[in-house]
């Protein structure tokens, strides 16, 4: 290898490959749409009703008898030109009630949540700490073990810990388990 940069490549001239590459791209770019044009490429109209329905563009090529020139032939179908207006629907008019609608009383789902109950002993007595809900829900917690429900307030945010639904007050936290327990599973909803 030559001590220069880049070896002894860069002392011979690439202008004559260059020029022949763009040469032949050009050609296949420009050249082969117009030879395939010059060639007898023919605009038919297809069969109405032939498979494929809306436009098809159809490519077929065979070689001439006499040499190597292909033959382009695209076959267009367009759909038939067929506009149509349905006539109006005749107008009905409903004759008005006199029932009113019969009520129904459907008791709406409350939102709920299952997981761990945690205590702190910062909490005033009936309000909790929610990692999502916002200040002022009230919720009902009932331990999913023993089946006790209590009511609280939610008025602070607490941490979001994987698996913790509610912060409660102590004396909420008592009313399910004993705070010795420190954890409990219970189901919030609101």
């Amino acid at each position: 290898m030559s001590p220069k940069k880049g070896g002894g490549l860069r002392e011979h001239s690439t202008g004559g490959r260059r020029l022949l590459v763009g040469s032949l791209l050009s050609l296949g770019i420009l050249g082969v749409p117009l030879l395939l044009l010059g060639t007898g490429a023919s605009l038919t109209s297809g069969a109405p009703g032939a498979a494929g329905g809306g436009r098809v563009a159809a490519v077929a090529s065979s070689r001439a008898q006499s040499g190597d020139i292909q033959e382009l032939k695209l076959a267009f179908q367009l759909p038939p030109d067929t506009t149509t207006t349905a006539p109006p629907a005749p107008a009905t008019t409903v004759p008005p009630t006199t029932d009113p609608p019969p009520t129904t009383t459907t008791t709406a789902a409350s939102d709920s949540a299952t997981g761990i109950a945690t205590w702190y002993s910062e909490a005033p007595a009936g309000t909790c700490a929610s990692p999502w809900l916002p200040k002022g829900v009230t919720l009902t917690v009932t331990d999913v073990s023993s089946g006790a429900t209590i009511t609280c307030l939610v008025a602070d945010r607490e941490a979001d810990n994987p698996g913790r639904v509610v912060d409660l007050s102590p004396s909420g936290f008592e009313a399910l388990a004993p705070l010795s327990q420190g954890v409990v599973e219970v189901t919030v909803s609101w």
